[in-house]
């Protein structure tokens, strides 16, 4: 009613004058919320591009570690699936390339485990050289793939098969196949040489010996990329 003048009360009338001071501070109210949502929600907004932005910096930090790290050592097994990884998510169009290549160390991995297992099962401490030659095998199979990751690196996120030279990347993953293949094979002639040691003294470590100097050779005079 103090916002009402006396005429403005006498023309309105008593009772509409008292409906409207009584309206006014429910639409002070209504204006001071409808301010305080739009206040609220601005704040709330500034703080979700704050967080992406912090989220984004973070993912920026972690993918230029991976590739700090790649860059320092590309012949460990680790740090090369991180990288391996990190380009499968940036680049859509080598997903399937990536596949190949990580489905390449889960089986080298797999090959690591069994023959380790063959050892600690049977004792045969004496043939740590198998597990030592595998070890190389990993690595030669990582440094195959320096090339494929130059090449995505070059052609950049939106890179697809047909911007690569897949002649080349071709070599490299069949040079790991042939590694991979030995090693199995590597794996298959350390358990029958196990079985032999464990019948007789000194067996014929020959068509071992032979498997382990198959490998090293393949990996000595393979295409370096």
């Amino acid at each position: 009613m103090k916002l009402l003048s006396p005429a403005m009360i006498i023309s309105l009338g008593i009772r509409t004058a008292t409906a409207i001071s009584r309206a006014v501070p429910i639409i002070f109210g209504a204006g001071f919320a409808v301010s305080s949502v739009r206040l609220i929600s601005s704040a709330a907004k500034i703080h979700r591009q704050e967080m992406l932005e912090e989220k984004r910096l973070k993912s920026l930090d972690i993918h230029n570690d991976i590739a700090e790290q790649y860059r320092l050592d590309a012949g460990n097994p680790v740090n090369t699936r991180k990288r391996l990884e990190q380009i499968k998510e940036s680049t859509p169009g080598a997903v399937n390339l990536m596949d190949r290549c990580l489905s390449q160390l889960d089986r080298m991995d797999e090959l690591q485990k069994r023959q380790q297992m063959l050892l600690e099962s049977n004792d045969a401490a004496y043939l740590k050289d198998t597990v030592n030659t595998l070890e190389q095998v990993e690595h030669e199979i990582c440094l195959n793939y320096r090339g494929i990751v130059n090449q995505c690196i070059v052609s950049g996120p939106t890179a697809d098969e047909s911007k690569f030279d897949m002649d080349k990347i071709e070599r490299s993953l069949s040079k790991n196949r042939e590694l991979l293949d030995q090693s199995k094979e590597l794996r298959k002639v350390s358990a029958d040489w196990i079985d032999s040691y464990n019948e007789q003294e000194n067996p014929d470590r020959s068509l071992l010996d032979s498997w382990i100097r198959t490998i090293r050779n393949t990996i000595n005079g393979g295409e370096q990329l």
